[in-house]
Parts: structure tokens; sequence; C-alpha cells
């Protein structure tokens, strides 16, 4: 996982490279003529810094689900081999969420954006646990349960620094160095157990207690690239593409109602994550705008969960695999000074 991961970050640096080389380039294609004077269509920069903000409301769809499985190793460094995965759970994020952005443009050159986002609402989904016990027949589904989400925390930041190194007409293309954090927080309550496959003393129903409290915290540093096009008097379009091949995952499950103070189990995770937007912006006056846009995130890690009962006894680890899909559309209102 180190040899990948060090592979991962030499892509990084080979993608800032090849923006350096882009910039290069159009400087000497956009730059000084033969005669010393400035060829049409150059860059030229300009110093006066404005600012943008701006408050709305985003819709999230999407889940957040992780597995664990064999192979598991033992407080005593045995290694037990099985099937991958033995257990499933799905955490739904149907959620809405109020955001908070702004931008700081330096110049036609630079420019720094962030966005602050927290949760308006719990998911309406209920979570989702299977278990796959039989080593026999893993594939068959041995217990399966669902707990209503009685509570959730999201706080979400995004931040980047975009640098416009190509400009012609009314188009530009950037790109930038960004840090995505999510964190997100659950609690949930047993509604149903069974066991589809019949497996008996697996039925059990809800009594209105917290069964089970989840936390995912992802920690994306990316490299992004994007444009930005002027289509109207009023109207600019972006978009980009933003890729990490460093992101980080910790988490951690507690099953409150579990023997010797309950299971706990926690991850750390490392993999990569893509994302998408697409935003149009339109200026009713010179100060006062409107923006709505669409995002897609994909976020893949795996690694290794530790579990101990909560008294704090060990009971030894296992591989785990996690990822998030996250699809959302925005509107917000703003103010440019």
């Amino acid at each position: 996982m180190k040899l990948n991961r060090c592979n991962k970050i030499a892509v990084l640096a080979c993608g800032l490279a090849l923006a350096a080389a882009a910039t290069s380039a159009s400087a000497a294609s956009q730059g000084v003529g033969a005669a010393g004077g400035e060829a049409p269509n150059s860059i030229t920069t300009d110093n006066r810094a404005s600012y943008e903000l701006s408050v709305g409301t985003e819709m999230m769809t999407g889940d957040t689900t992780y597995q664990i499985g064999f192979p598991l190793v033992s407080p005593t460094g045995v290694v037990y081999e099985g099937h991958f995965p033995i257990s499933e759970l799905i955490w739904p994020l149907d959620v809405w969420l109020g955001r908070i952005d702004g931008r700081a443009t330096i110049n036609d050159q630079w420019r720094i954006n962030a966005t602050l986002k927290k949760d308006l609402s719990t998911p309406d989904d209920n979570m989702e646990d299977s278990d796959w016990l039989t080593a026999s027949n893993p594939s068959r589904l041995d217990v399966f349960s669902e707990s209503e989400i009685s509570s959730f925390d999201a706080i979400i930041v995004d931040t980047d620094v975009e640098w416009a190194f190509f400009r012609r007409g009314n188009m530009s293309v950037y790109a930038g160095l960004g840090y995505l954090y999510q964190n997100l927080d659950y609690e949930g309550e047993l509604l149903q157990q069974f066991s589809p496959s019949g497996i008996p003393g697996a039925e059990y129903h809800g009594d209105g207690r917290v069964g089970i409290t989840y936390e995912m915290i992802y920690s994306i540093p990316y490299l992004k690239f994007g444009g930005d096009l002027q289509a109207g008097p009023n109207l600019t379009m972006e978009g980009s593409i933003a890729y990490s091949p460093i992101v980080n995952a910790e988490d951690t499950d507690h099953h409150l109602l579990r023997e010797y103070g309950g299971k706990i189990s926690s991850g750390d995770m490392e993999g990569d994550a893509f994302m998408l937007e697409i935003s149009g912006k339109y200026l009713f006056t010179p100060s006062i705008f409107m923006e709505a846009g669409f995002q897609l995130t994909k976020i893949e890690v795996d690694g290794t969960q530790a579990q101990e009962y909560g008294w704090g006894f060990p009971i030894g680890t296992v591989d785990e695999e996690a990822e998030s899909t996250q699809s959302s559309g925005f509107i917000s209102v703003g103010y440019s000074f």
C-alpha cells in the first residue's frame, strides 16, 4: 500500500509539472512578438483584487458504504483466513445542506475559493447492515438489519487556489491545488434484525434506544483543472475536474448494545477520489448574482480496522474497504465587492 501511495504522489507531481509546462508554452505563444511588441490575445495582469460572498442550499444524495472481512489478525498475532466481505454497512446521504461560499480574486491569474457546508436535515433512508457468516457459502446473506437515522451531523470544508495559465477571448483555463474535509457523524436506532437464511436467534426488534454510532472523516488534498467561459454579458459558466491520489479516511463504528460494554471498531484507510463540478453564474447587477451548479464526488479507500470491546478488551484487526458516492445540486445568491 505504501508503494502504491508513492506512485500516486508521483502522478500528482507530474500533473503539476504538466501545468507548469503548459504555462510556459502559453507564455511563449502569446508573449512578445518578433518586433518586441505584445501579440494579440496575450494575458495581461490586472492587480485589482475583488471578492465574492454567497449563501445557499444544496441537496445531496448518495451514501457511504464500508465492508470488513478476512484476514482476521488476533491480538496474539495469529492470522485467520476467510472470505471478504463478512459485513457491510450502508449509511445514507440524502440530506439538505446549507452552504457559504467565498472567493478572493487576486488578479486575472490567481484566485482563492472556500466553501463551508453544514447539515440542515437528517437522512430519510435507513442504514442497512448485512452479514455473510457461512464460510461454506459466503454469498449467502445470513443477517440483515435496518436502523433509523436518529441524529446526523455533517461538516464539509473545501478550499483551493486556482491559477489561470491560459486565456483567449472569453475563455480561460486554470489549474489548482485544493483540500476537501468531510466529517459525517451518525446515530442509529435499530428497527428490525432478522436472518434471511434462517439462522436461529437472529430476530430482534428495536426498543427506541440508540444502538449504533458511526463517524467517517475524509481528508482529501487534490489537484484540479478547469475552465471559465463568458457565455453572455451577464452569464459565466464554470467547470472543473479534480483528482486526489492520497485520500486519508478514518472511521469509528460503535455498536453500543453489544456485550462487554459494546463493540468499537476503528478504521484507518487510504485511497483516491474523483470530483466533478459544473456551475453557472448570472449577474442581476454588477454586484448581485445567483449561482447554480452540480457536483459529483467518488471516494474509494481501503485499509485495516481494529476492533475492541468497550471495556478495553482487544478483539483483533480485519481488512476494511469503504467508498462514498455523493451527487448534489445547489443554488445560492451572492454579492461581489
